[in-house]
């Protein structure tokens, strides 16, 4: 089958975790192809982005603009968008009837709720899914809207010692890796006593973002300043880490589920989240959510002291990403492009 998505593409939004993902699993499985997505300039820098683009991808469009002749040149069978909100709705609407005369449309819609404005419904998509259960208000406009789930990152696994040689960090205590790009902010800033001898807290935050211990760190405190972490990178920190923490409430534009969780879920790494965010559904064992700072420094005194913890934390995490896994994820789309294909 021949693919083509439009989206967001090695960069730190959730559509491009989930696209990366699949077009991974659809690339392995023998389909063809096909990614269009925003000029590099778009996102202000290289700084922005998490890799180098593969030889399928097409960057032809910025928010207000976009060139036709990639789209109209290339050959495919499936037209998938994501998150139709970052890209030039006008400029696809004026072609969207070329499109259809080729190939069947499918939305995945990484919206929250039903947007107001009228660009979200004046394109007659053949399918529209959704990743997140209650994102179910589509049904509402689109009655055969179907569920699908987020896919999951394969199960990947590293050496500690040999990441934190890799990546400068010290052998002989544990690291508590504090994620701080993608819209997530650092939020455990100190130590109770007890931990302070035998545990580091990480934090690696976005170039230029401000935080006062980046320059006056205490000695129980690394702060590392980088760009967008690209996928291998990303591993490394999470490879090197004894459990991460991921802390977010807001984004520019609030969405259903953290994108970056499911590409973290195979790495092995134990994860803290906040109890009251709304990102981290449907996630259960699969981590330890926390009330507040001080009982995030309790849980984290029983794990230091209870290795049972991380064990049983990352068993589930395998059994979930496996439920997940972009390979099973990739086969239920692929299903639906046919049902969608023989409807033609």
């Amino acid at each position: 089958m021949k693919i083509a998505v439009m989206t967001s593409w090695n960069d730190e939004t959730g559509a491009a975790v989930h696209a990366k993902a699949l077009v991974n699993a659809w690339l392995d499985m023998g389909h063809k192809v096909t990614v269009f997505s925003s000029l590099r300039d778009e996102l202000g820098g290289e700084d922005k982005f998490t890799g180098k683009d593969e030889r399928y991808v097409i960057r032809c469009f910025e928010k207000n603009f976009l060139d036709l002749r990639p789209i109209l040149t290339t050959e495919f069978d499936i037209f998938v968008v994501e998150d139709l909100r970052s890209l030039p709705v006008e400029q696809l609407a004026s072609i969207f009837h070329m499109i259809k005369n080729r190939a069947r449309t499918v939305h995945v819609v990484h919206e929250d709720k039903l947007p107001e404005g009228t660009w979200f419904y004046q394109l007659p998509w053949d399918k529209v899914i959704y990743f997140d259960k209650r994102q179910d208000f589509l049904c509402d406009v689109y009655p055969d809207a179907e569920y699908i789930p987020f896919p999951c990152f394969p199960i990947r696994r590293g050496n500690k010692n040999e990441s934190r040689n890799r990546l400068g960090l010290p052998l002989d205590k544990k690291i508590i890796f504090s994620f701080c790009q993608r819209g997530y902010h650092p939020y455990l800033r100190y130590l109770c006593e007890e931990l302070k001898s035998e545990m580091l807290l990480l934090f690696v935050i976005s170039t230029g973002y401000e935080m006062l211990e980046k320059e006056s760190a205490p000695p129980w405190m690394i702060v590392r300043e980088e760009g967008a972490l690209h996928d291998e990178r990303f591993d490394e920190y999470l490879f090197a880490s004894d459990a991460v923490i991921f802390h977010k409430y807001q984004s520019r534009y609030h969405r259903p589920v953290s994108g970056t969780i499911f590409q973290v879920m195979g790495a092995g790494c134990p994860i803290f989240i906040p109890q009251q965010s709304e990102y981290f559904q449907p996630l259960k064992d699969e981590a330890v959510y926390y009330k507040d700072t001080e009982d995030l420094c309790h849980k984290l005194v029983a794990f230091c002291k209870d290795e049972g913890i991380a064990k049983g934390m990352t068993e589930a995490e395998e059994v979930f990403a496996l439920m997940r896994s972009a390979e099973k994820v990739a086969k239920i789309y692929i299903e639906v492009f046919m049902e969608v294909l023989k409807a033609r």
